[in-house]
């Protein structure tokens, strides 16, 4: 039985890593880890337990495919910011990131019965490309061969709160790459706030569900708010509103 593709959406730094953590059963790499598994084979899961996997995640079952996406990922999350290329380069890099993760990192986790959960998809990246001059339909065009999420939950909390919650953050993050000269909480609230109403956007069009998570709540709370209503039925049961 092939498993769930569940995706948490939201801004730079509103959690999307820790909550994916924090409601999974098991992480990717874990799955790797006893000796008896062969290298490269992923081992069946016929509960359908929910397996973290991180969208920068480079392939364990394919060794081909592991050595191209560890390049990219360089290239992508490790060589630094700069505006020197623009976001043609880097619509295709991501482009062809996402399609190998697809292929040989969520394919067979999938198709191993996992209910598969990702921090955060492609989805983040176009709301920003959109901001500059980049249309819906290229992008769906170019992304053609990345897989679609089975249900995608669009996290929703404050910006500003997130920017204090957290003591740094990426030029990129703080609207590098939006024109902005001078980066800093008022530039980062800006930008997040553009691409968080693309998400949104994004969230009425595709029938995407909204989970508000207020400022100050507890991880488990919220992971177990979150949880109930995967666990019940991800596709026809609704996010209940936060515990206040």
């Amino acid at each position: 039985m092939t498993g769930k593709f569940i995706a948490l959406e939201g801004i730079d730094g509103a959690g999307k890593t820790t909550l994916a953590r924090e409601i999974s059963d098991l992480s990717y790499p874990d799955l790797f880890a006893v000796e008896a598994v062969p290298e490269f084979r992923l081992p069946a899961d016929p509960d359908g337990r929910y397996l973290f996997i991180s969208r920068r995640q480079e392939s364990l079952t394919s060794e081909y495919s592991a050595k191209l996406m560890k390049q990219a990922a360089t290239m992508l999350w490790y060589s630094g910011d700069s505006t020197d290329l623009p976001p043609s380069f880097w619509v295709t890099l991501q482009a062809s990131w996402f399609t190998a993760h697809s292929e040989t990192v969520l394919r067979p986790a999938l198709e191993a019965g996992y209910n598969v959960i990702v921090d955060g998809w492609f989805y983040k990246f176009w709301s920003k490309l959109l901001a500059q001059g980049y249309r819906l339909e290229q992008l769906e065009t170019i992304f053609d061969g990345v897989r679609i999420p089975d249900f995608v939950v669009l996290m929703e909390t404050d910006v500003g709160s997130v920017f204090d919650r957290r003591s740094t953050f990426q030029p990129r993050e703080l609207g590098m790459h939006a024109g902005y000269s001078r980066l800093s909480r008022e530039t980062f609230i800006e930008y997040q706030e553009r691409g968080l109403a693309n998400l949104r956007e994004f969230g009425s069009r595709w029938n995407w569900r909204r989970f508000d998570l207020p400022p100050g709540e507890e991880v488990d709370v919220s992971a177990k708010r979150l949880r109930s209503v995967l666990q019940a039925d991800p596709t026809s049961v609704d996010v209940p509103d936060a515990v206040l």
